[in-house]
């Protein structure tokens, strides 16, 4: 995990990023975990079970959702407030698990995969980039297989990272959880929207194959929540050269939100 404390605590409750598939905490490295102690946010960055250089990978392909769930309860009841929590792709599923457990502040959902599971969103991708759809499931397994430029999977990047950032992402790319990929596909989560009352909004962008944002309107529409779709960003915006727009964004609805 990955704590940075502000120089200037402006903010009582805490942000906890909650990264993706294939990733670990670093995901937030040079954006999020640099723009938020910045904004005097407490900032944590959870390596999730089997994720990150010091994991087990032999342990991998036993978690899964429910395993990166008990991860992050383990880390919010360790917090004296109730924190603020970033869920991004399969981070953000996660997320709004967490949100019908523990008491939270507020979630920010990024790309997040719907509270039905990824199956609508794989089956459009594989109908519209059928080789995109075959890279990105081949990536998820053998982490050989890097998003760098022309290798990336047609949706992942809308504007290609610099060539030290790909080589920054290719050094923390991982396998995912064979378990935790198929309840992603498969599985509905079966969340109440009614148990969740706490602000929320819903972050897409235009270009996402990964995420369509029509499935990130579907899902702000299921709890009835704002919802914001970014153009010229696609699925990990965070390396792309506008992400501080999306932070910007997101910073201020968190202070539109008072606390």
């Amino acid at each position: 995990m990955i704590h940075i404390s502000p120089k200037e605590k402006k903010h009582k409750n805490p942000i906890i990023l909650i990264h993706g598939a294939l990733f670990n905490g670093k995901l937030w490295e040079g954006n999020f975990l640099d723009y938020f102690p910045e904004q005097g946010y407490e900032t944590y960055s959870i390596n999730l079970s089997g994720h990150g250089q010091e994991a087990n990978k032999l342990l991998l392909n036993f978690y899964g959702i429910d395993d990166f769930v008990d991860d992050v309860v383990n880390l919010i009841t360790s917090l004296e407030e109730k924190p603020i929590l970033f869920g991004y792709s399969m981070g953000g599923i996660v997320a709004q698990l967490v949100a019908q457990k523990v008491s939270l502040h507020k979630v920010v959902l990024l790309a997040s995969v719907p509270p039905y599971g990824m199956l609508n969103s794989s089956f459009k991708y594989w109908t519209k980039s059928p080789l995109s759809w075959g890279k990105f499931m081949a990536s998820t397994v053998f982490p050989i297989l890097k998003y760098v430029d022309s290798d990336a999977p047609e949706g992942i990047y809308h504007t290609a990272p610099s060539k030290r950032v790909q080589r920054f992402i290719g050094q923390n790319m991982q396998a995912e959880s064979l378990r935790a990929l198929v309840e992603l596909i498969i599985r509905d989560f079966k969340i109440d929207p009614k148990g969740i009352d706490i602000p929320m909004v819903h972050i897409g962008f235009k270009s996402d194959q990964i995420i369509f944002p029509e499935e990130v309107e579907r899902t702000a529409s299921f709890y009835g929540h704002e919802v914001r779709i970014f153009d010229e960003m696609a699925h990990m915006f965070m390396y792309e050269p506008r992400w501080k727009e999306v932070a910007d964004f997101i910073s201020q609805w968190l202070l539109d939100e008072n606390d």
